[in-house]
């Protein structure tokens, strides 16, 4: 993909899933490569299946259409309300395919790229986020848990630097960013003119 940043190069080589469903199915005891404890077995096969039913009623839901999300669509405001605490509000595609983010639905109604293997989708934008140039949105096709946050139009270090000034936060990874609660700026693969600030699940 001409987009894709940096730690999803590592998510495709590793091929981890799209999803904490899928993960949830995978994470079987390591005793079952061995001799498994019947009960363990049994206890991780619930524990898999209950995590894959959960999922699967949360896209039910967003399936069946949640209300509309409140917000003035020409605000940048309304598109970036949350992002800071990897909380974005309607940053994935309503039943109707559309986002459920009030700015995305007029501003970028279609994503302009998709990535169906990590269950991702691309929509191009022009907005300033407290003096960052962001030209990609990056959410969610489904409900499922996937990398987020924003492209940006310039070096790492001048973003740095920006955010320093508006936030007096550099958003480095830390504890927060690996846990998923808070955004980290970061390179954007090997284009040294472009950054990202994204928010990772915990799987990732």
């Amino acid at each position: 993909m001409t987009h894709i940043n940096s730690f999803l190069h590592v998510l495709r080589a590793s091929r981890r899933p799209a999803s904490l469903a899928v993960a949830a199915s995978l994470l079987l005891p390591l005793a079952a490569c061995g001799n498994p404890d019947p009960a363990q077995a049994g206890q991780s096969t619930v524990a898999s299946q209950a995590a894959i039913d959960a999922q699967a009623a949360a896209d039910a839901e967003a399936a069946r259409g949640a209300p509309a999300l409140a917000g003035d669509p020409d605000s940048t405001a309304t598109l970036f309300e949350g992002l800071l605490d990897c909380d974005p509000k309607g940053w994935y595609l309503d039943a109707a395919s559309q986002p459920a983010n009030p700015y995305l639905a007029r501003h970028a109604p279609e994503p302009c790229e998709r990535d169906a293997e990590f269950g991702m989708a691309y929509f191009c934008v022009k907005a300033d986020f407290h003096g960052l140039p962001v030209y990609r949105v990056v959410a969610h096709l489904g409900t499922a848990p996937t990398p987020i946050g924003v492209l940006i139009d310039l070096p790492l270090d001048q973003a740095r630097s920006r955010l320093r000034k508006a936030l007096g936060n550099e958003f480095r990874a830390g504890p927060g960013s690996e846990r998923g609660q808070k955004p980290a700026l970061g390179p954007q693969g090997d284009d040294t003119q472009k950054s990202q600030l994204m928010c990772s699940p915990d799987w990732a």
